[in-house]
């Protein structure tokens, strides 16, 4: 399974789904344009706080495992 990552993509749609998948033995990597093996990607969450719309807070550093040329 390979997930095509960028920076300051949602915290919840990369986090959630690529830890499940390693968590059930699958082999999956995260690549992203311009990043290395280790390099990380920021990641933001978007939050309703009573307004009518959300804010966007840090989230993780999410690790890339792979690049485009493996």
């Amino acid at each position: 399974m390979l997930f095509i990552c960028g920076d300051y993509m949602e915290d919840y749609e990369i986090m959630v789904p690529f830890q499940s998948l390693q968590a059930l033995e699958c082999q999956v990597d995260a690549v992203c344009p311009k990043k290395v093996p280790g390099d990380t990607c920021p990641t933001a969450i978007h939050d309703f706080e009573g307004d009518q719309t959300y804010s966007e807070k840090s989230g993780h550093d999410f690790t890339v495992t792979a690049s485009f040329e493996e």
